[in-house]
């Protein structure tokens, strides 16, 4: 069996009875899943039942199954990167840990399930910078695409495209550790498109009420449009923020801002290009200022700017096709240009998991 192989329980096998993680996220409790998930959800089903598990596991979705199953890629994922950690030393082995805490935060709020009696997942026993390599590109694989929801949510959707954006964005980070003979060309968070979705536009929103992110979106065939309105919105209000930064700042600041005025103005006619042409271009609740957000523009601009940041990813992983694609690579250039002038900046925050 290599690696990577799924592997089903066996029915002698004692089952831990630990809840999974969207029922217990803490980090601490991270345990993970051991499915064959191609033979099928009814026998998978079955042998969940055979094993006395928890109510919460036998009778878990399909949805949340498929979200077990991706936090058991992320902690095998996870043991491979600490045991390179730990096994070189440096520039290496401090991307490399920083890379498996996030592999292990995203498989600790997706959810696991663990049989006690199962093996490990197989680590190396010693590293090279190939091994390292070959790591940095299954985490890239994993993070091109997102896996198909029978029910997809927005929580659902924000929290895989958190993940897939963090570890992508760290073992980017780990590859320019390595040395230059052995990096690889990673593949961009969420860029995987199928032909048949390409020439699809994002429709029009439904209602100008969804531009509030605190307005629920009842529908999940709305989920693409809301987001990638919304996305425009927090783009044209981070604009407006960099306007009047330029305009009330000090003169030596003004070229600087200007500078990300133009590329901003790139991102967001990227951005505005997936829409079908024939939508209304909502710009009204952009340029709505916080109380005495006059007083304080740096704030104002930087909070902005991880507005921005968030609906971007946000509406990547919300989106399909050559959408999907074309946007998640603006947010990924745009969370580069943000991890440079603040390397700690993370999009994958510690909270609660889903169900």
């Amino acid at each position: 069996m290599t690696e990577n192989s799924p592997r089903f329980p066996s029915r002698k096998k004692t089952p831990s009875r630990r809840a999974p993680g969207w029922i217990a996220p803490a980090l601490a409790g991270v345990v993970a899943v051991a499915v064959t998930w191609g033979i099928g959800s009814t026998v998978f089903h079955g042998a969940l039942v055979d094993h006395g598990l928890p109510e919460q596991v036998k009778n878990a979705s399909d949805d949340e199954r498929t979200l077990w199953v991706q936090g058991a890629e992320l902690a095998d994922l996870a043991a491979r990167a600490n045991k390179l950690a730990e096994l070189t030393g440096g520039d290496e082995s401090e991307a490399l840990a920083n890379l498996g805490a996030s592999l292990s935060q995203g498989a600790a709020l997706l959810g696991e399930l663990q049989f006690e009696e199962d093996s490990p997942p197989q680590v190396p026993s010693n590293y090279t910078p190939e091994l390292a390599a070959t790591l940095l590109q299954d985490v890239a694989n994993f993070s091109a695409s997102m896996p198909a929801l029978e029910e997809p949510t927005l929580e659902r959707n924000q929290l895989l495209s958190e993940i897939a954006f963090q570890v992508n964005l760290d073992a980017l980070d780990a590859s320019e550790s390595l040395d230059e003979k052995n990096v690889p060309e990673l593949a961009k968070p969420l860029s995987e498109t199928t032909q048949d979705e390409s020439s699809q536009p994002v429709s029009c929103l439904p209602s100008d009420d969804l531009l509030n992110p605190s307005t629920p979106v009842g529908e999940a065939k709305d989920l693409e449009s809301v987001t990638v309105a919304r996305a425009l919105d927090r783009g044209y209000a981070l604009d407006f923020a960099l306007q009047l930064q330029a305009a009330r700042g000090a003169t030596a600041q003004v070229d600087g801002i200007e500078d990300q005025r133009t590329a901003l103005g790139k991102q967001l006619q990227t951005l505005r290009s997936v829409i079908d042409t024939q939508c209304s271009d909502l710009r009204q609740p952009a340029y709505a200022l916080p109380d005495k957000g006059l007083d304080n523009l740096d704030k104002v601009a930087a909070d902005a700017r991880t507005d921005f940041d968030e609906a971007l990813v946000l509406a990547a992983g919300n989106s399909d096709g050559n959408a999907r694609t074309t946007i998640a690579n603006v947010a990924f250039n745009a969370l580069r240009d943000e991890s440079t002038g603040s390397p700690d900046h993370r999009i994958l925050e510690t909270g609660t998991g889903v169900n």
